[in-house]
């Protein structure tokens, strides 16, 4: 076993440096989480970045010193959405409960401007409105599973699928729905 320093430490005075790689990627984590905050997708996130990166456009999070990066720097909207979840692997449990907060009021905010049209029975408000909910249940754990298992009368398990739903099918449903609610007088108000 190798002798301590004076310090209690095991290698040479000399404090470990980061490497390029590491800084940037730190970096890039941190400015995608604060672009993510302001609500901007992957992709755009990515183009932001990438002409940072070149030089043409300021960083939102201060660069460190040291950070250089290469001329035709490039990141994709698959390595930023990486980078986003190494940060959140790393963030405490309570700053993700505050991201899935802030999706949530995001939601909230796309299912009041939708309320126009969709109490005037516009089928694209009201589908748009489904796929809100839809992901607001995922995003809060309220999602149905979508595989079901039960035992049969042998004590064999019997699956149940639902097959995913074509567009046309999708769109056929938000007009049963609109269809519904005129009917109900729910959406002539």
């Amino acid at each position: 076993m190798p002798h301590r320093n004076d310090d209690g430490t095991f290698r040479g005075k000399q404090a470990k440096k980061l490497t390029q790689r590491t800084l940037g990627a730190r970096w890039v984590e941190a400015e995608v989480i604060r672009l993510k905050r302001l609500g901007m997708d992957f992709s755009r996130i990515a183009d932001q970045i990438t002409a940072i990166g070149r030089g043409r456009a300021k960083p939102i999070t201060d660069l460190p010193a040291d950070l250089q990066f290469a001329g035709n720097y490039r990141i994709s909207a698959q390595g930023c959405h990486q980078a986003y979840q190494r940060a959140i692997g790393r963030e405490p449990v309570l700053a993700v409960d505050e991201y899935r907060r802030i999706d949530s009021d995001r939601c909230e905010e796309m299912l009041l401007a939708l309320q126009a049209g969709i109490r005037r029975g516009d089928p694209r408000s009201v589908e748009a409105g489904v796929k809100i909910l839809s992901h607001r249940a995922k995003l809060l754990g309220l999602e149905t599973p979508k595989r079901v298992e039960m035992t049969g009368k042998d004590g064999s398990p019997i699956e149940i699928n639902e097959p995913p739903l074509t567009e046309e099918e999708r769109r056929a449903r938000a007009l049963e729905i609109a269809k519904l609610l005129k009917e109900v007088g729910a959406l002539n108000e």
